[in-house]
C-alpha cells in the first residue's frame, strides 16, 4: 500500500512517475509534490494547463523556493509574444513538440534541472493526438532517463473527455515506474494504477 508520506522516497527511487490529480486539489498536490523533491535538485517545471504568472505566483505565495525552477510556458505566447527570461522560457505553440523538447533539453543542460515536471499532461490532448504525446514521452525518456527524474501530473478530471484522459494514462503507464492516485493516497488507500 502507497502512502502520501512515502512520497520523498518514491520520487528520489524512479525516474518516471504519473502523478493522477483531481483539478480541485491540483495546486495543494503540486505544492507537496515539489516539497518532496530532493532539495538539492533544480526542477524545469512545463506550464501546460496555466500560464506561468498564475503558476509562480501560486507557487511563491504558497512558500515554495523558486530558485531552484525554470519554467517552460506553452500558453502565454500562443496568443501575445511574450520575452523569455531568467525563470522562464515562453515557447509560442503548445502542439510544437519538437521545440517542447528542445527546451526541455537546455534547460536539462543549461539550467541543471534534474527533475522535469509536467502540469498537466493531459492538457496536452487539446493540441496532439494519444499517439503523438506518447512518441514524445518514449523520445524524452530515451534521451533524458539516464540521469533525469521525470514526472508527469495527470489531471483525472477537468476539460478533457474522460475516454481520452484514460486512454493517455494507460499508453504512458507502459513507459512509467509507477502512476499513483495522489487523491487516494492521502487517504490512505492502495493506489498503484
Amino acid at each position: 500500500m502507497f502512502r502520501a508520506a512515502d512520497l520523498p522516497k518514491v520520487i528520489e527511487n524512479s525516474q518516471f512517475l504519473l502523478l493522477l490529480l483531481e483539478e480541485e486539489v491540483c495546486m495543494d498536490r503540486v505544492e507537496e509534490i515539489v516539497k518532496s523533491i530532493d532539495k538539492t535538485n533544480n526542477i524545469c517545471y512545463i506550464c501546460l494547463s496555466r500560464p506561468y504568472e498564475d503558476i509562480y505566483s501560486d507557487m511563491k505565495n504558497r512558500d515554495i523556493d523558486l530558485s531552484r525552477f525554470h519554467f517552460l510556458d506553452v500558453l502565454s505566447s500562443h496568443y501575445i509574444e511574450m520575452q523569455s527570461n531568467e525563470n522562464c522560457t515562453f515557447i509560442n505553440s503548445p502542439a510544437n513538440l519538437p521545440v517542447i523538447r528542445s527546451e526541455i533539453s537546455k534547460a536539462i543542460r543549461d539550467k541543471k534541472c534534474r527533475v522535469v515536471v509536467f502540469d498537466s499532461i493531459t492538457a496536452m490532448l487539446e493540441y496532439q493526438g494519444t499517439s503523438k504525446i506518447v512518441r514524445f514521452t518514449h523520445d524524452l525518456l530515451s534521451g533524458e532517463r539516464q540521469e533525469n527524474k521525470i514526472l508527469y501530473l495527470v489531471l483525472k478530471h477537468g476539460i478533457i473527455p474522460v475516454e481520452e484522459n484514460e486512454k493517455l494514462v494507460k499508453d504512458l503507464v507502459m513507459f512509467a515506474d509507477m502512476a499513483i492516485d495522489l487523491n487516494s493516497a492521502a487517504n490512505n488507500k492502495s493506489i498503484e494504477y
